[in-house]
């Protein structure tokens, strides 16, 4: 399959280029980027780092779904570097990602989501222009779908060590998301 850049349907409907050619990654910028157990997977294991390395921990947004830990009731991003990501890198004058094979799931869809199975542009966006939705839709389906997939899973992996392991630190519920990870990956 040929990654979104290549495919020259999908393109900017206004200057009929791909949309992120011309972005100056305010995405990238002004956003925690918070993560699922499956990107720290992919990340942890592409990098070749122990999750620490990378993620940054924020008090949780939602408290039913927030990871209690002796640290405290947590989300998971990932760590910033002057107020950008983390694996954000200037070259001359534009930023490119790092990790781009390996980015996590809400980075790829951006500025895209899905609801009720539904794919849906988000409200309030950075992108400098208009993106073909009609392509974006096709090229990623697939993967918006999964990505949802894999954010339910979080959100019951989260639930079941809320249940059984709470309390305990957050190196010891990284150990247990990973190990949880790896093992859905193999069956």
């Amino acid at each position: 399959m040929k990654s979104i850049s290549e495919n020259p349907d999908f393109n900017n409907t206004e200057t009929g280029e791909f949309p992120c050619i011309s972005c100056h990654t305010n995405c990238c910028k002004e956003y925690v980027i918070f993560v699922n157990a499956h990107d720290v997977y992919r990340l942890a294991t592409g990098l070749r780092l122990a999750p620490e390395n990378f993620l940054e921990i924020y008090g949780a947004k939602d408290y039913s779904l927030g990871i209690n830990v002796k640290e405290g009731l947590i989300d998971l991003a990932l760590k910033q570097n002057n107020g950008t990501c983390e694996f954000l890198e200037e070259h001359k004058d534009f930023f490119r990602c790092t990790v781009n094979e390996i980015k996590p799931g809400v980075c790829k869809s951006y500025p895209f989501e899905m609801k009720n199975g539904k794919l849906i542009q988000m409200t309030s966006m950075m992108c400098p222009v208009n993106w073909n939705i009609a392509e974006f839709e096709k090229m990623m389906i697939s993967h918006l779908k999964k990505d949802e997939s894999e954010w339910k899973f979080y959100d019951e992996l989260v639930k079941e060590w809320n249940t059984k392991h709470w309390g305990k630190s957050l190196s010891v519920f990284l150990k247990f998301m990973l190990d949880k990870v790896k093992s859905s990956l193999a069956s």
